[in-house]
């Protein structure tokens, strides 16, 4: 195929290229290409992209939910009773009208824009976009089978031969709002999403496993998340190989949040008694002491994001010695504001922590973390790690192969998985 220069935009993230053999790429959350901050791209490179086995480790399912599955499901049923009137938002202590809001949107335009983050470079803002739109699903034990179904689909239509996605099955499940203080119970909600990923399994021929996320804000669900793990870890297809927190760093601050430290803290202690992986969130937006607490106090072997340590030569050394696997995520990084900058102007990808962090050496990989909410998918993540941090082909491989070594799978799958990279590799004339 000839190869042609095309432009990419990166707002909104979307892209159309105009070419007689062009295979279209589909539409992944509606991602609409803008014109700005031009940068050259080879078509060669965008047929590597397209067409690598990809492998992700950090993506969010309940941040993978298509707006417009969930706008229909409301149109359809007609019924807003699942949705609070208010919210509680534990990180600023206020109110959200849940349900004033989402009854105003007329089109499924105007209700995307309440479900995706894009601009506020906060990652609170990010957190106030699952609070509108997660009561939607949350006790639906039928749509969450198929919103997971449809997780699979999209995976393998960007070609992601193996995944390890996370969620709170405390946050689906009925009663689990997270200003809420009644008992919930999970079980359900992860019966519901393993179902569906297997019937996805079958359907799209690739590989999905699970990793349920404590909350950051309800430490009482930490040890329900840890019993549930381990009593399911061996539970094949589509197991749970491991557990996280998510939505917030405060409970690595054991001075100013021992309410949610010490929880926390002995239910990942538990943890690592039973022999349980775990990849934390960690670093993202909070200090960068909090990665090292990740590892030597919760038992990490992996961390979600952890940009803060680019800066840290000594910690990066400390991560680099132990073998510290980094899910990064670009788009998310941008958005949360994990990766600091002063102003637009000052936005430089090509000073982005991932090539710092990549630069020394550190085990890092590439994810696309919440993609319905960033407008974004996972190849859009190689696409600005080529086109815009700069980094090559070959490295965006090592990534590959970072991730390959680094998930909760046993050694007989990660062959595997890297056998379908290096056949790929060559046969390809892209590479």
């Amino acid at each position: 195929m000839p190869s042609h220069t095309i432009e990419i935009k990166d707002e909104d993230e979307t892209v159309h290229f105009h070419y007689k053999d062009h295979e279209e790429e589909p539409c992944h959350y509606n991602e609409v290409v803008t014109l700005t901050n031009k940068w050259q791209y080879n078509m060669s490179t965008e047929q590597f992209l397209r067409k690598i086995p990809k492998v992700e480790l950090h993506v969010h399912l309940d941040g993978s939910f298509e707006p417009s599955l969930l706008f229909d499901h409301l149109r359809e049923t007609g019924d807003y009773s699942c949705l609070p009137d208010q919210s509680y938002c534990p990180w600023d202590q206020s109110m959200l009208d849940v349900r004033t809001i989402v009854e105003k949107c007329e089109t499924e335009d105007s209700f995307r824009a309440l479900c995706t983050c894009r601009g506020k470079r906060s990652l609170n803002a990010m957190l106030e976009n699952f609070t509108i739109f997660i009561p939607i699903v949350r006790g639906n034990l039928v749509l969450i089978e198929n919103l997971a179904m449809d997780f699979v689909k999209r995976q393998a239509k960007q070609n992601c031969i193996y995944t390890e996605v996370r969620y709170s099955p405390h946050l689906l499940a009925e009663g689990g709002d997270i200003g809420g203080s009644g008992k919930v119970d999970p079980r359900p909600v992860v019966d519901a999403v393993t179902r569906g990923l297997r019937e996805g399994e079958k359907l799209y021929g690739v590989k999905v496993n699970q990793i349920l996320c404590c909350i950051n804000w309800k430490p009482d669900w930490a040890d329900d998340v840890v019993d549930i793990a381990h009593e399911r870890k061996d539970d094949f297809p589509c197991s749970i190989v491991g557990i996280d927190i998510a939505a917030g760093e405060e409970h690595f601050d054991e001075d100013n949040f021992s309410e949610l430290h010490n929880p926390h803290n002995k239910a990942f202690q538990r943890a690592q008694e039973l022999g349980l992986n775990v990849t934390i969130h960690a670093g993202e937006v909070g200090d960068s002491k909090f990665v090292r607490k990740a590892v030597n106090e919760y038992g990490a072997t992996r961390i979600g994001h952890g940009y803060q340590i680019a800066k840290e030569p000594n910690l990066m050394e400390e991560m680099r010695r132990k073998n510290i696997h980094f899910e990064l995520c670009p788009t998310s990084s941008d958005e949360t504001g994990g990766w600091s900058y002063h102003d637009e102007e000052s936005r430089d990808w090509m000073k982005h922590p991932a090539k710092a962090m990549l630069r020394y050496g550190l085990n890092c990989g590439f994810n696309s973390d919440d993609p319905a909410v960033f407008a974004t998918s996972l190849t859009w993540q190689y696409r600005i790690a080529i086109g815009k941090i700069g980094l090559t082909k070959h490295c965006i491989v090592k990534a590959l192969q970072h991730s390959i070594n680094s998930a909760f799978i046993d050694d007989d799958t990660k062959a595997a998985l890297r056998t379908r990279v290096e056949d790929f590799l060559e046969n390809t004339d892209t590479f």
